[in-house]
């Protein structure tokens, strides 16, 4: 994207926040945390669609002062659709199918390849522990390499994995870290168990069949 077209776009994102502003919030005073975070998240979602996932929208709520960022990445047209090159890792790019279903699964509306990026950070730790499969504490992305490149081809959400799949991805002889709201507490409390070296399966299934 030109310079030019940039600016102009951050003119229109920047005049849309100052409206969608004036229209919330029509007197003067403090406002609230929890009223700062709804507008936030509201305006976030109609701007990404209003102008693409690559703007990153800042308020001033305060001194009522409106800015923008936008980050377009480098897109490629190929024969597996557009291409979207990763801010972080330059030798990544990721679908518009990967970035459609992240976004979905993962109810992201800010800009998504930054989004993408924070989580592929982790999952490159993992490179080699699955073949064509990357993992990080939300998810799993599928990948080929092509060219001297890795090409992220979907993402599919910690919720949609089969016990099977999270036993294969999560389970003993990976470094992949399980995100903390999918922990449980209480041995009783959990659906199953990724057992470790520390305790082989066969002690986790005699103790599991003493058990009262």
């Amino acid at each position: 994207m030109k310079d030019e077209n940039i600016q102009f776009k951050k003119f229109q994102i920047e005049n849309y926040l100052k409206s969608e502003f004036e229209k919330r919030f029509r007197k003067a005073g403090r406002i609230s945390l929890r009223k700062r975070q709804r507008f936030m998240k509201e305006i976030t979602q109609k701007a990404s669609k209003k102008f693409g996932k690559d703007v990153l929208c800042l308020v001033d709520f305060d001194k009522r002062g409106f800015h923008s960022i936008v980050s377009p990445s480098r897109v490629e047209s190929t024969d597996k659709g557009r291409l979207f090159q990763s801010f972080s890792h330059s030798q990544v790019f990721y679908t518009t199918h990967c970035m459609e279903r992240f976004s979905s699964r993962t109810d992201t509306q800010e800009n998504c390849i930054l989004a993408l990026d924070v989580y592929m950070s982790d999952a490159l730790l993992t490179f080699g522990e699955q073949e064509g499969y990357l993992t990080c504490p939300v998810g799993v992305f599928a990948y080929e390499l092509e060219n001297d490149r890795l090409i992220v081809k979907t993402f599919l959400n910690f919720e949609l994995l089969t016990e099977e799949q999270i036993l294969k991805f999560y389970g003993p002889g990976t470094i992949s870290i399980i995100s903390e709201e999918f922990l449980a507490d209480d041995f009783n409390e959990s659906d199953f168990m990724l057992s470790d070296e520390s305790e082989p399966v066969e002690d986790f299934m005699e103790a599991d069949a003493n058990q009262t």
